[in-house]
């Protein structure tokens, strides 16, 4: 997972971690920090990267300040941040406020400049901003450009709203025609400035109209991540299925199920009231075998099962290795109410749970681990050989049957135990030697195999 970053500052290297993000209206903005605390932001236009700067002062009502108080911030390492960063190569160049704008001047319309110009109010001289800004007006005003020139003055109204020059401007009769298109949101203004309307629609994105607008604007612009964001956020904020299923639609159209996994995985650490993730999580960690999370989330919470689910859940058990895997196996016993209606495959599941319990625990243990079984399912096969096992713990003359429960469970070592006390108890007796030869066999110990398969053969003979 990308969770650092190296920005080039002239011909030093610098290496930080990602702490944040966020997405807001035409940009995303990145708060990393490097090894001594020190404070970086990397400004991206839409997918465009432009420039690093270290972190000042955030100016209460600047841009920056805006972005991560009423945008859409995710925290590291949230996927959609690894997702973003990935189609990125490194280093990031830290350029010069004057260098970018240049940079910006070659790749973006003079609108849009003037635009990118305003994020950095934090850590450029307002004024030597606006004054840019200035020149991008004059200019389309000696082209006789006014529409142009209305839309840089809405910049400009945003960002110096009481600044002299902007406020005579804004009273002037050459801009009253375009003045009233601006006071609802309408084809007209979709057409003739873009931009203003992505921020009106995202102001008033809770009405459903100007939602399902901003939506259908960044579609037609490719903006899918910008559009997940915003389906995050909303879906978070609703907690109805019906959001989710929006969001999960194009999720599954955009990531692989992994993707979609971590995506799921930190709206539901917002402590989500959606009905309809947890069941997902549960179908994700199934599919992607993730048996310790699919545990977890079982065993905390009421989820409902189906028995298609259940008979993965037993299979992924099959497959877990006890020394590597940090399932708590202990806490198990709390899935017994959903084996309540299927008592095949709880036999099954109990046969590879005791399996593995038996390696830590004595049969005393795992009786008391199966009450919870017990109480739903009665009294099972399975839990009346472990109460056989337990009456046969400490009978000396049981050992053999015991041998051969442990046997049935893959403790090998705990049968060697029991068949090595039944041979030196009946000497004379073939059984234990056989069972002994065939354990070893199993265990692929081919020497000791071979010395009681020669002593049983013996055996026989004398017999």
């Amino acid at each position: 997972m990308i969770t650092d970053l190296t920005i080039l500052d002239h011909k030093q290297t610098i290496h930080m971690n990602v702490e944040r993000m966020a997405v807001y209206l035409q940009s995303k903005i990145i708060e990393a920090s490097d090894a001594q605390g020190q404070i970086f932001y990397l400004f991206f236009y839409k997918d465009q990267y432009l420039t690093t700067v270290t972190a000042m002062k955030l100016r209460k009502n600047s841009y920056i300040a805006h972005a991560f108080r009423d945008g859409i911030v995710l925290n590291t390492p949230h996927p959609l941040i690894q997702i973003f960063l990935k189609n990125y190569h490194q280093p990031f160049k830290k350029l010069t406020f004057d260098q970018f704008i240049k940079k910006a001047e070659k790749s973006l319309t003079p609108q849009e400049t003037a635009l990118v110009a305003t994020y950095f109010e934090s850590f450029v001289p307002k004024r030597k901003i606006f004054e840019f800004i200035q020149t991008i007006f004059y200019e389309f005003r000696r082209n006789g450009q006014l529409l142009s020139c209305y839309r840089i003055l809405r910049i400009l109204m945003d960002f110096a709203p009481k600044q002299r020059w902007v406020r005579e401007l804004s009273h002037d009769l050459n801009f009253i025609k375009y003045e009233r298109i601006y006071k609802t949101i309408s084809p007209e203004l979709i057409k003739k400035d873009i931009l203003y309307t992505e921020k009106r629609l995202y102001t008033e994105r809770s009405n459903e109209e100007q939602f399902q607008c901003l939506l259908s604007l960044l579609q037609q612009q490719a903006r899918w991540l910008d559009e997940i964001a915003l389906w995050i956020q909303r879906a978070l904020h609703t907690a109805t299925n019906e959001d989710y299923s929006s969001l999960l639609h194009l999720l599954k159209v955009h990531f692989s199920h992994k993707e979609i996994l971590g995506i799921l995985e930190e709206m539901y650490k917002q402590k989500t009231q959606i009905p309809q993730i947890q069941n997902d999580l549960v179908q994700y960690y199934i599919e992607l075998k993730q048996t310790e999370k699919l545990m977890s989330i079982i065993i905390n919470n009421h989820v409902q099962l189906t028995s298609a689910q259940i008979e993965a859940i037993e299979g992924l058990l099959n497959e877990i290795d006890i020394e590597s895997d940090h399932l708590n196996l202990e806490a198990v016993n709390k899935l017994a109410p959903f084996f309540a209606e299927h008592p095949q495959q709880a036999e099954k599941f109990l046969q590879r749970c005791i399996s593995l319990l038996l390696n830590q625990h004595d049969v005393h243990y795992i009786q008391e681990w199966l009450l919870p079984f017990k109480k739903e399912l009665g009294t099972t096969p399975m839990i009346k050989r472990l109460e056989n096992m337990q009456q046969m713990v400490d009978d000396p003359d049981k050992q053999s049957q015991l041998g051969e429960l442990y046997y049935q469970f893959k403790q090998f070592d705990k049968a060697i135990d029991c068949f090595s006390w039944e041979m030196e108890l009946k000497g004379n007796d073939p059984t234990p030697v056989k069972w002994l030869s065939k354990i070893y066999s199993e265990m692929g110990l081919k020497a000791e195999y071979k010395a009681y398969q020669n002593l049983y053969i013996d055996m026989q003979k004398r017999a």
